[in-house]
This record gives structure tokens, C-alpha cells and sequence, in this order.
């Protein structure tokens, strides 16, 4: 199905004008009764959405193929339901799943003519909502009329989001698509996680009760553990739900830190190699800020204070019993964590043997902090908290393995955590109750834990890059890069993909300073690239190019070391140079490579402004040589005339 769903889309890149047909017979089928549960139709609607934010289609044509379909797979599927009205629940697939057709029912009834325009936005009933309408006598009028006017809401609804999605790749493949592809994995872990354990807790809270007798089932039987299982699964304790929760929580990361234990090391080895491979082909400049920001969440600085200040927090409110809880449950693995930093630093090479004190720190602060948190809401709405706990600990175990880590010293450092933070939950659920948390001090305690954290992940302290960008890798004689050693360099900037799509066309020997001075006689200048907020400008209305940030580019994870632009109206040259880390033997000068670019504004929906390079590169290097020419700079082109080689900076 993927591949089938990947050659459709790329026919449609290559073939346009039949593009308008392909979304209108989706947006038939997923309009269509029943058909439209089995169609991907908002999935390739997505995709050509994407194509039309590429600048691949058109917008407006493709909306109204997407109404047109719409509107016809709505109508048809009324005329179905109006001709064969009751004869449908004796037919497939309505004989076997009578519950598809009673569903659309009640919502009609609920909604009446409404839920035409409501039912095409809402999944469970989009299929069968037109169906049931004729079944029902809706007036055919008034049926044409919510058919049509939510038609032409729900197609640009469903195009939008691919389009969004198509514009951002092309900036992103502006930009740095690592960084993108990094932020993607990154958000798309937290959200799969933080929906696992919602759809876990969910799982569980039923079955609470059952867990709760076995428990005292297995008391019963050995009486040596009875005083522990009535302390856990007590039915008249007001908390065993949750403490039955907890205790399964604790069984499964005991299980799994024993199976990770068990286990032979070479698949974990082959695994984490794997990631670290994968990962590391993502690295850059921007990417290791974020993620050092998001392992500062759980610091040793910043949990200290967490530690500290909650503790207050539960003491001042006169709820002593919950400060002790906490206090030992944080204090003690801050503590383990301080004294295993220092055995690292004494003996790193005992680093390998060691669980992540990051993780291990997260699991511990942030699932206790859950469990303070939880307590005064009721049973239904403690998922969110829990999920929020989740997403913080998953956010700081994906940051260390992007800076390191080893997959068997996070598994080891969360299962541990879990372990730990689970037994003081339970504890805590059974003795601390006695002081009952109220609603204002568990939001004090959340608001501080989150302020913490994230205010120590802003006000991190960087260090500065650990690589030499100049470091030297390698030399060569001018003769020899002249004739062959250009061609062992990069001949275009490394995007991850591969996609060759941003060529490298110059090579400069020399100085950079020396060679900027030449250029700036010419109207060429220095020039930064957008940081922090000068995004933003992104989203400002301007007509002049010259008001839109100029945007940084990335080659091998690495921005560029300098950028020089030269103003044009509609238009603007720009040159972008990283080190090759090469130099001329002779001369000892380094080898620079660059991107010569011409940049145009691109418009997006009205929304969104943004400089992207122009396909006409040789166009691009012509005019810098004409430029290179009146600074009197020594060039000579390749023997393809797609690269410029630049082997002095002046010509006598």
C-alpha cells in the first residue's frame, strides 16, 4: 500500500495536468458511504497538499476538484440512502456491524440537518452521516445545502496541512534539513509516547479492581507478604486504585530491568549502534543547543533546586508526611547521582558500566512530582498528568542519546528510576494520604516543578563548539587541486538525503578576510543569519526582499562559516563558505567551499515570506564572476563550467 501510495504521488508530481482528477476521485471515495473507511483518501489529500505548498500545483484548482469530489461522493451517498432507506441493515456490511449504521443514527437525531456539515469533520460517523440522511427523508434541499457549504470548508481543511507540511520542507531543505528531521523524530517520539501512556492508563484503570484482589488473593496464600499486600491492595483504603496502578507499574520495570539484565549484549549492541549511527547523522550546531537545553531539565543544578523548593512548598502547607516522602525519594537519588558523577570523573572509563544520572534523575523528579500532582484529581482526569510527566522523561532521554549516551545506560537509568519512584509513589499512597493534598498546593508543586526545569533549559550556558572548524584534515599541492583535487571534494552540501539539490560551486584559496575586503568594494557586505527572533520577520508582509532575514544554510550539520550578500531589487546574491578543512601545501592557505546562490522571496497563502534559491545556478555563478572580474580576483572555471575555482585573491 505505501509503495502503490508513493508512485501514485510521485505520477501526479510528474504529470499535473491530471492531478485534478486523482484528488477528485479521493475526495469521491472519501465521501463515499463505507468506501471511505478503507480509501486513504486523507492521506494522499495530505500528500497533494504537500505538493501544492512545493509550488508543484495549484492551490485553487486543486480546491475545487476536492469540493467537486466531496460534494459527489456526499450526494450519491444520499441517493443510496434515500432509494434503499431500511433494505440497508440487512445488507453487508451493515448486516454484521448493525452499530456503524445506529451510531450515524443517534447522531443525526442529535444534530438534524447539522450533522451533514459536522459528520464530513468527524471520523467515526464522516462515512455513513450522508447515508443516514437519506434514510431519514432529510429534505433534498436542505441536504444540498450543508453538503456544499461543508465541501468547501472541509477541502481546503484537508489541503492546508499538507501544504503547510510541502513549504516547510522546502524551507527546510533552504535551511538545515537535519535540524528538521531532528525536531520531527524528537516531537514525534513525545507525542507517541505521551498517547501510549494515555492509552495505558486507560488500559489499566478498569481493571484496577481485579489487580487489587489478586493481590490479596497472593497475600492470602503466602502469609509472610500478607501485611504488604493489605498495605497495597487494601479494597477499603480510598487509593488502591492507584496504588494498584503503581504496583503494576512497578512489576513491569522490575521485569523489564531484569530483561535488559537477561538479555545477550550484542543485539543491544547492534541496536544502539544503529541509533547512534542515525543520530549522528543528525547532528548540528542548533540541534546540540536544543538538546542540551532539554537534558538541562533534569541537571544537577535544577533538581537541587526542585528538590528544595517543592519540599518548602509541603512543609509550609503543614503537609510534613508528603515532604518526607518526597525528600527521600528525590534527595537520595540526587545524592546517588552526585556521587556517581564524581566516581566518572575520577575513573571514566568506568562511564560504560554506569546508568544515564540524567534520566535517571527525570524518571525519579518528574514521575513523583506526577504522583503529588495527581492526587486531588480524580481517577479519570490523572491521565494528563501522567502524560505530562511522560513526555518530560522521554524528552530528556532523547537529548542524551542524540549527545551520547548509550541505549543500555538509559534503559538501565529509566528502569531504575520507575523502580524506585513507583515504590515511593506506593508508599506514599498508603501513609502519606493522612495529610490530604489539596488542589492549590498539587498546582503550586506542578507550576514549580515546570518552571524549574524549563527556566534552567533557557538560561543553559552553551560551551563553545567542541571541533576546530579550521582544524586541518589534509593538504594538497596547488597543481594537484587545480587538475584533479577539486573533484575530491564535496561537490555539494550535505543535506542527510542526498538530494544534490544545492551544489558547491566554488573553491577559494586564501584568505577569507582578504577576499570579502575585494568584494565589498562592489556592493557585496558581511552579513549574519537569522537567529531567535528574527524568524519572525518571516511572517511580516514586505514586498522588498532586503526586509526578509537572510536565512542560514547547513553543510555536513554545520552552518555556514561566513555569508556575503549582495543587494538586487527583486533579487540578491549570496555566497555562503564552509572550510573543507583542506589546504595548499605550498602556500599553507585553506581550501574554502562555497555556495554561490541567487535568492528570490517566496510567497505562501499571504502567511508566510521567505528568500529561497533560484534553480538558475550557472546563471548565479556568471554574475559572480562578473563581479570577481571587477575586483580584480584570480579565477578560472572547471572544465563542465559548473564550479569556480579561486586560487588567489588578487591579480597584479
Amino acid at each position: 500500500m505505501a509503495e502503490s501510495l508513493h508512485q501514485l504521488l510521485a505520477w501526479v508530481s510528474a504529470n499535473p495536468g491530471w492531478a485534478g482528477m486523482v484528488v477528485f476521485l479521493m475526495a469521491f471515495a472519501e465521501s463515499l458511504a463505507i468506501v471511505g473507511m478503507v480509501v486513504p483518501g486523507v492521506a494522499i489529500l495530505f500528500a497533494v497538499g504537500a505538493l501544492i505548498g512545493s509550488g508543484s500545483l495549484d492551490f485553487w484548482q486543486m480546491v475545487a476538484w476536492a469540493v467537486s469530489g466531496a460534494v459527489a461522493g456526499d450526494s450519491l451517498s444520499f441517493w443510496l440512502g434515500k432509494k434503499y432507506q431500511r433494505q440497508l441493515t440487512t445488507l453487508w456490511p451493515f448486516s454484521k456491524h448493525p452499530a456503524m449504521l445506529e451510531r450515524g443514527t443517534r447522531f443525526f437525531n442529535k444534530y438534524g440537518g447539522k450533522s451533514v456539515v459536522i459528520g464530513r469533520f468527524f471520523g467515526p460517523v464522516r462515512a455513513v452521516i450522508p447515508l443516514v440522511a437519506g434514510m431519514m427523508e432529510m429534505p433534498v434541499g436542505r441536504f444540498l445545502f450543508a453538503n456544499v457549504l461543508s465541501a468547501l470548508a472541509w477541502a481546503p481543511a484537508y489541503l492546508l496541512p499538507g501544504m503547510a507540511f510541502g513549504a516547510s520542507l522546502e524551507l527546510a531543505s533552504e535551511v538545515a534539513l537535519r535540524l528538521v528531521i531532528l525536531l520531527v523524530a524528537l516531537l514525534g517520539s513525545l507525542w507517541f509516547l505521551a498517547w501510549l501512556s494515555h492509552r495505558l492508563f486507560v488500559l489499566i484503570q478498569p481493571r484496577s479492581k481485579q489487580l487489587v484482589q489478586r493481590i490479596l488473593q497472593f497475600g492470602e496464600r503466602h502469609p509472610k507478604v500478607q501485611r504488604i499486600a493489605k498495605a497495597l491492595g487494601d479494597p477499603e483504603h480510598p487509593e488502591s486504585a492507584g496504588l494498584a496502578m503503581l504496583a503494576g507499574l512497578l512489576v513491569l520495570s522490575s521485569i523489564v530491568l531484569i530483561t535488559i539484565a537477561l538479555l545477550p549484549q550484542t543485539p543491544l549492541l547492534i541496536a544502539d549502534s544503529a541509533l547512534h549511527l542515525g543520530l549522528n547523522e543528525l547532528h548540528n550546531p542548533t540541534g546540540d543547543r536544543i538538546m542540551l537545553a532539554l537534558s538541562e531539565l533534569a541537571g544537577g543544578t535544577t533538581t537541587l533546586a526542585m528538590l528544595i523548593v517543592v519540599s518548602l512548598v509541603l512543609w509550609i502547607s503543614g503537609l510534613d508526611l508528603s515532604a518526607r516522602h518526597w525528600l527521600a525519594g528525590t534527595g537520595s537519588v540526587w545524592l546517588l547521582t552526585i556521587v556517581l558523577e564524581g566516581v566518572v570523573r575520577l575513573s571514566p572509563t568506568l562511564l560504560s558500566a554506569m546508568p544515564d544520572i540524567y534520566v535517571l534523575r527525570a524518571a525519579v523528579f518528574f514521575s513523583l512530582g506526577a504522583v503529588l500532582v495527581a492526587t486531588p484529581l480524580t481517577h479519570a482526569k490523572r491521565w494528563r498528568i501522567y502524560s505530562a510527566a511522560t513526555v518530560l522523561v522521554v524528552a530528556v532521554l532523547f537529548s542524551q542519546l542524540y549527545l551520547g549516551s548509550t541505549l543500555m545506560a538509559v534503559l538501565h537509568a529509566l528502569g531504575a528510576g520507575l523502580i524506585w519512584s513507583t515504590a515511593l509513589g506506593m508508599a506514599y499512597r498508603t501513609h502519606g494520604q493522612q495529610q490530604r493534598i489539596g488542589g492549590r498546593q498539587a498546582l503550586t508543586i506542578g507550576g514549580t516543578l515546570l518552571l524549574l526545569a524549563f527556566s534552567s533549559a533557557i538560561s543553559v550556558q552553551l560551551p563553545p563548539p567542541m571541533p576546530d572548524m579550521l582544524q586541518i584534515r589534509g593538504s594538497m599541492t596547488l597543481t594537484h587541486w587545480q587538475q584533479r583535487g577539486w573533484q575530491e571534494l564535496p561537490q555539494y552540501r550535505d543535506d542527510v538525503l542526498d538530494r544534490k539539490n544545492h551544489p558547491l560551486n566554488l573553491q577559494l584559496a586564501g584568505s577569507l578576510e582578504a577576499f570579502s575586503e575585494k568584494l565589498k568594494q562592489h556592493g557585496w557586505r558581511n552579513a549574519n543569519t537569522a537567529t531567535g527572533l528574527e524568524w519572525l520577520r518571516l511572517l511580516a508582509a514586505v514586498d522588498d526582499l532586503e526586509q526578509l532575514p537572510l536565512l542560514p544554510h547547513s553543510h555536513a550539520g554545520q552552518m555556514a562559516f561566513s555569508v556575503l550578500v549582495k543587494p538586487g531589487g527583486q533579487q540578491r546574491q549570496v555566497v555562503y563558505l564552509w572550510p573543507s578543512r583542506f589546504v595548499i601545501a605550498e602556500t599553507g592557505q585553506p581550501i574554502w567551499l562555497g555556495e554561490v546562490a541567487t535568492q528570490q522571496k517566496k510567497q505562501w497563502l499571504g502567511l508566510l515570506a521567505y528568500p529561497i534559491s533560484t534553480s538558475e545556478r550557472q546563471a548565479a555563478l556568471v554574475a559572480f564572476s562578473e563581479d570577481a572580474d571587477q575586483a580584480s580576483l584570480s579565477y578560472r572555471m572547471t572544465n563542465n563550467g559548473q564550479l569556480m575555482l579561486m586560487q588567489a585573491l588578487a591579480r597584479d
